[in-house]
């Protein structure tokens, strides 16, 4: 008689900004047989028709294991409401790159997206999981060809597009954008000053 184990279910890793009670809740919103791997307090960036970020929305983001779907995702849950603010799928060759220890982006289906997070602590679990899993499912399906991120459609932006994770430095473009969007930390006179993202701000974007 064979007996094999159950396979091991996935354990959730709430944000650590949020309360056990808030985390529970956000559990509660991954959907039947999902769970999070890393979650965070973010704000949602985009480079759509110009080198600036424009600010998108705000919430919680998960690194979603989506059995049913048999994929990982990116998605930014509101809180409050449970709706699903931002959703992008790790396709194949993706790759994230982080140009302040506060701040990741990558190519997005249509644009770069970028993720400004409250806490640099979780951004750093988030980038570290986020790696993580991209370097095993490599080991499993075998190095990614030297290929550019998905294709943008938006010309004005295909200078700052995330390369794979042979490139040795941050393009240009992007750094500009950083600095005209506020998101360039410059000291600690400064930063103090600065109204942080926090947990509060999560429900309400419009606020910031």
């Amino acid at each position: 008689m064979n007996s094999h184990p159950p396979p091991r279910r996935a354990v959730n890793v709430g944000s650590l900004l949020l309360t056990p009670q808030e985390n529970e809740c956000l559990f509660g919103y991954l959907g039947r047989k999902c769970a999070t791997l890393c979650s965070a307090v973010v704000q949602v960036y985009r480079a759509e028709r110009s080198y600036k970020w424009v600010k998108r929305c705000c919430g919680v983001a998960c690194l979603v294991k989506d059995n049913p779907q048999r994929s990982y995702f990116i998605r930014v849950f509101d809180i409050k409401e449970g709706k699903t603010m931002f959703e992008q799928e790790l396709y194949h060759n993706f790759s994230i790159s982080s140009p302040r220890p506060y701040f990741i982006t990558f190519a997005g289906d249509s644009c770069q997206v970028g993720l400004n997070f409250a806490s640099e602590e979780e951004a750093k679990r988030f980038r570290v999981a986020v790696s993580d899993l991209l370097n095993r499912r490599q080991r499993k399906t075998g190095p990614a060809l030297p290929m550019a991120t998905v294709d943008i459609k938006n010309p004005e932006i295909n200078n700052i597009r995330v390369h794979n994770s042979h490139s040795h430095h941050q393009p240009y473009h992007l750094n500009n954008m950083l600095s005209h969007s506020g998101l360039v930390r410059r000291d600690k006179k400064s930063k103090s000053k600065k109204k942080k993202l926090t947990k509060a701000d999560i429900g309400t974007p419009s606020n910031f």
